[in-house]
């Protein structure tokens, strides 16, 4: 169930922190960016599950040694947030991957967000074809989440470069 709303702020995905640092946006070009991502964090309106920092942790680079920093940033669920996990898990059986001997941090994130009642930054596009596993975006839709990529999400928080 959502806690009323007393400050905004965003759960962000695996897959949007290793855009923003490997693939898109890197600290050593776009610093005042990752200034910016780094006040959300230390005022905590930027969160994640521990599963994404588990993902982060399994490459060894410059991205892991950040998220190790910043390490309060990553959010163990308590015991009423892993019921929300286990009803999404029932209404999206193929949101995770059964196959993969790590686990998938998605459940998690949308769970935090519902709870938190915030939005979600992902990378992830909603599923283009009905016989596809849904993505974040298609269950962040159903639970009524706001789920941005990383243009909206500067968008929101009127950033500019």
């Amino acid at each position: 169930m959502p806690q009323s709303r007393l400050t905004e702020g965003y759960c962000i995905d695996t897959c949007a922190l290793i855009d923003l640092w490997r693939r898109y946006y890197p600290p050593d070009v776009f610093e005042s960016l990752w200034q910016d991502i780094e006040k959300l964090v230390n005022k905590g309106n930027l969160v994640a599950p521990n599963q994404v920092y588990e993902e982060i942790e399994r490459q060894d680079d410059e991205l892991r040694e950040w998220a190790k920093e910043h390490k309060d940033m990553f959010e163990k669920l308590t015991t009423d947030q892993i019921e929300t996990v286990t009803e999404i898990l029932e209404n999206y059986p193929r949101l995770v991957d059964k196959e993969k001997t790590s686990e998938d941090a998605d459940p998690f994130l949308i769970t935090q967000a519902i709870c938190r009642d915030w939005k979600v930054v992902t990378s992830e596009q909603s599923s283009s074809h009905p016989n596809s596993p849904p993505k974040i975006p298609d269950v962040c839709d159903n639970y009524n989440v706001e789920c941005y990529d990383l243009i909206d999400f500067f968008r929101e928080e009127n950033w500019q470069y």
